[in-house]
């Protein structure tokens, strides 16, 4: 299938601070009455001043909650919030589920349950994080995380996920992953023999609904090296003998290089950080990469755009095409598909009523697989090509 991107062209920075933030760091345990349970969390955040309980640094920042491999502890992920932290976001790193025998739809509602309860505490008088978080939050995971975090994604409103080596769990993330909407970029090692990708990554990004999706293959990359040294990671590691020819470090690196713009595009709304992706995705420098993305900045000029989509009233935008319509889906500000099209040819109503005011994308895929992009906004009054 053949899809258009349309970004922005305007240069993207990957951080506008003058310097990074310190990391703070603070362990709190959320309650959450609908299941009675306690989720101890280790929360790393942009401090005044490094180390624990230290102040939170002026200003409001994105949340980054991230899910643990399995028996593997929160400390093996400090190359995630020593890179994220500094540039300004909050990464929660839930204890849950450690053991030997972890309940993986458990640990995904617990993931979900983090993510809502460091947005509740931006608005929460008097609270550590009183104004300090963004509305702004994507969920990340290796392994096992990654699964869960794929089970938290599914039918939530977070703005983006990401995950490492993520591997298929019990209830089935590939399952859920059909009910994923948001932007979802997935890692995998080439040599990962822990959860290789043809049984576990590759069914889920097939599976994804979002209509924004990239995949990254580290060529020669592993399975734990997603994370920092840990002893059980790497013991599960050895029993199937990987071929590896890239280093932790390099590994690592090439996650923060691609993750940081996809956050920065789809967490802060940075100009230009989805062609900065993009370049990434095109360059293939020790990578085998992709992505099936379709921006949602409203500001973009169509590509391949049809005469079709016309100025209509609030409840119902109008669309005509002489091309046999397979199937489409309107698209909202973050990603989201939060409408479906029926196939059709000639002329076609769409309800939008229910649709908050704002911009959208109308993606149409024809019978021949391309894609026709235009964009509508939907105000009060009117909807407007």
């Amino acid at each position: 299938m053949r899809t258009f991107l349309l970004v922005p062209a305007v240069l993207f920075a990957c951080s506008t601070l003058a310097q990074p933030f310190a990391i703070g760091e603070r362990s709190i345990t959320y309650y959450d009455a609908t299941r009675d349970r306690n989720v101890p969390t280790t929360v790393r955040y942009p401090a005044l001043a490094g180390g624990s309980n230290a102040p939170v640094a002026p200003g409001a920042f994105p949340v980054l909650v991230v899910g643990h491999g399995f028996v593997m502890t929160t400390a093996a992920y400090g190359n995630i919030s020593d890179h994220f932290v500094p540039l300004g976001y909050i990464v929660a790193l839930p204890t849950t589920e450690g053991g030997f025998a972890p309940n993986h739809g458990t640990f995904g509602a617990d993931l979900a349950f983090v993510a809502s309860a460091l947005q509740a505490a931006g608005a929460e008088s008097g609270g550590v994080f009183e104004g300090h978080v963004l509305p702004a939050t994507a969920l990340m995971g290796h392994s096992m995380g990654g699964g869960a975090a794929m089970l938290a994604a599914a039918g939530n409103t977070v703005q983006a996920v990401v995950l490492l080596a993520p591997a298929e769990t019990n209830p089935s993330a590939v399952a859920a992953a059909a009910q994923v909407e948001v932007p979802t970029l997935v890692f995998a090692g080439s040599e990962d023999c822990v959860t290789p990708i043809a049984d576990h990554q590759g069914p889920m990004y097939a599976a994804l609904a979002t209509s924004c999706k990239a995949f990254v293959t580290i060529q020669g990359g592993g399975h734990c090296y997603f994370a920092n040294d840990n002893f059980n990671c790497t013991f599960g590691e050895l029993t199937c003998g990987p071929d590896l020819t890239v280093s932790r470090a390099q590994q690592q690196a090439v996650v923060n290089t691609f993750a940081t713009p996809w956050l920065a595009h789809h967490l802060l709304g940075q100009g230009g950080a989805l062609n900065v992706f993009l370049d990434l995705v095109s360059q293939q420098t020790g990578v085998e990469a992709s992505a099936d993305c379709i921006s949602t900045a409203v500001g973009a000029a169509p590509v391949d755009a049809w005469a079709g989509c016309a100025t209509l009233a609030v409840d119902v935008l109008t669309a005509w095409t002489d091309r046999p319509v397979r199937t489409g889906w309107v698209v909202d500000g973050a990603g989201r598909k939060v409408a479906a099209v029926k196939p059709w040819q000639g002329s076609c109503s769409i309800p939008v009523n229910a649709l908050a005011p704002g911009g959208y994308l109308l993606v149409l895929v024809d019978d021949a697989g391309d894609v026709l992009v235009n964009r509508f906004v939907r105000t009060d009054g009117a909807v407007d090509r």
